[in-house]
């Protein structure tokens, strides 16, 4: 199965301008996501528990907070940068009574969409977008004015844009400055295209 290679050129940001992103989880994905979309001019919100160690962590590099249901209930886009383990749990809890039309979820790990851990409704788009390299490098890389290779897939395409989208996020983290790669949607890709060296340990919850 034959790959296709993205850069920046290929990807428009104003596919993401104007909307409202809900990041989920403030480790070390979530956090160099956050503030690297920040730093590309999107709008970009952190879902946290009020007091907790990521509302603190997000306040404090300047990015705007709000708890979890308001951020849920008020995005365009929601990136779940949780460990698998508790994706599941805050999918159902929080996001799953809010799905609509017009929604997009992100993960940047394929493991629950794969093995239908998450099971979202048909009319929001899925995509994932995953970086090949820890948080760190690829907040680093960015303010470097370079950024690191990421894979994107595409699950469910309910707008026609998901795929746009993602190529769209991919260029607002640094990934396109690198190249996107992207294979024809397949199960099987959601799950080989998994980085299986990120830690579960890499994100937060609180």
């Amino acid at each position: 199965m034959s790959a296709t290679v993205y850069y920046e050129k290929d990807a428009d940001l104003s596919q993401l301008q104007g909307k409202k992103i809900c990041v989920i989880g403030y480790g070390s994905q979530g956090r160099a996501h956050a503030l690297n979309m920040h730093d590309s001019g999107l709008t970009v919100t952190v879902a946290v528990r009020p007091g907790g160690k990521s509302a603190l962590a997000a306040q404090a590099d300047g990015l705007p907070t709000q708890p979890m249901d308001q951020a849920v209930k008020d995005a365009d886009l929601i990136a779940f940068l949780l460990p698998d383990p508790v994706q599941p749990a805050v999918y159902r809890q929080y996001v799953e009574p809010l799905c609509r039309p017009g929604l997009t979820l992100l993960f940047a790990h394929g493991f629950n969409v794969h093995y239908n851990q998450i099971v979202p409704p048909p009319e929001v788009d899925v995509i994932m977008v995953a970086p090949k390299g820890p948080g760190k490098l690829v907040r680093d890389l960015y303010a470097a004015g370079q950024g690191v290779p990421c894979l994107v897939a595409v699950e469910q395409d309910a707008s026609g844009q998901a795929l746009k989208n993602g190529l769209a996020y991919a260029l607002a983290i640094g990934g396109a400055r690198a190249g996107v790669i992207e294979r024809p949607a397949s199960r099987s890709w959601w799950r080989r295209a998994t980085p299986r060296r990120w830690p579960t340990s890499s994100a937060s919850t609180s």
